[in-house]
């Protein structure tokens, strides 16, 4: 049995070699599947023997394509495998290098079956994590590993698919002593970002569906528990290890653009702004991302000065309602209501 770990990518030098670094000193093998980077990602991956890179190439965004093309490539080894399903800005915590502590997972466990981590929400620097009462921070658990039988399929969910093929998510047990520390929220400008891309790749996936039935949920981060945010010391023992063979887990870059930010504005060029105004995305200063792009040379951006196209009651809505209610079919009839005018 190999260990590898899988790993879909696009644009993602600001974190890779972090996580190529520690994934290395426990994987046998890592797969990465590119998705047309034009940063340094080919490049930092050619550094790491243990890498694979191969190109994903879905023109789209399609997660459940990148993880049957990362799997098919990990099938290409002989036998059951064991198989870790990370993305770029995750990386395990270091106690995965105690001796034997894969073998007593392993031992859990049978082909088929499936394995459940918590995911760590990294906030906003380094050295604290989210641990607010409320599921989302405290309680969140995912299905990062699974023991490929050779038979397991992905399921057609395009967006927010599993880590793990269909048939082992009902098959599976909870590891608490590895965990799963998610720096997405280090990088906050890239983060906002993201989560407005989200909002769009999920708008063209479901046109048919009421936009209040997901922007709010893109706007998880904002909600917390009883008492507020509440922070956490990330434990010495959950990155000491890392650290001691040279992985460097505190500097994170920021960019004024990201590859997130070129499509939505060559979004906007395609089909105008105000197709968007139902989308809680307007936080973000797009004008000036168009200014920087048009001196970075970027093709087919907006001509004209961008400016939030949402009426007041849109705002108001997205400012003051989001916040506080959840979808329901209320919601929805105030839509339906709205959308006329």
């Amino acid at each position: 049995m190999k260990i590898i770990v899988l790993i879909p990518v696009r644009n993602e030098e600001w974190i890779l070699e972090k996580s190529l670094k520690t994934a290395s000193l426990f994987a046998d093998h890592i797969i990465v599947a590119d998705q047309g980077s034009i940063d340094r990602t080919p490049e930092i991956c050619k550094q790491f023997p243990k890498v694979i890179y191969i190109k994903n190439p879905s023109e789209k965004f399609n997660e459940r394509e990148r993880r049957k093309i990362l799997l098919s490539k990990a099938r290409e080894f002989y036998g059951n495998n064991l198989i870790f399903a990370l993305d770029a800005d995750e990386i395990l915590t270091a106690n995965v290098l105690k001796p034997k502590i894969l073998e007593k997972l392993v031992k859990q466990i049978k082909p088929g079956m499936s394995v459940m981590l918590q995911w760590i929400m990294v906030w906003k620097n380094p050295f604290q994590y989210r641990y607010d009462n409320l599921p989302e921070w405290r309680y969140n658990w995912k299905h990062f590993i699974y023991w490929d039988d050779r038979k397991m399929s992905f399921d057609d969910t395009k967006i927010h698919s599993t880590r793990a093929p269909k048939e082992a998510l009902s098959n599976y047990i909870k590891f608490g002593d590895i965990k799963v520390l998610h720096y997405q929220f280090v990088s906050w400008s890239r983060m906002i970002s993201k989560q407005c891309f989200y909002q769009i790749t999920e708008s063209f996936l479901y046109p048919k569906k009421n936009p209040l039935k997901f922007t709010s949920k893109y706007k998880w981060y904002l909600k917390k528990g009883p008492g507020g945010i509440i922070l956490r010391d990330i434990p010495d023992a959950w990155i000491k290890l890392w650290q001691e063979r040279g992985i460097d887990l505190e500097n994170f870059s920021e960019n004024e653009l990201y590859w997130f930010d070129t499509e939505i504005l060559q979004d906007f060029k395609k089909y105008g702004t105000k197709y968007f105004k139902w989308l809680d995305i307007w936080d973000v200063d797009w004008e000036k991302k168009r200014q920087i792009a048009i001196k970075r040379d970027i093709k087919d951006l907006p001509e004209n000065k961008i400016e939030d196209p949402r009426p007041f009651y849109i705002k108001f809505y997205h400012k003051h309602l989001q916040p506080l209610l959840s979808y329901d079919s209320f919601l929805y009839k105030i839509y339906r209501f709205l959308k006329r005018f």
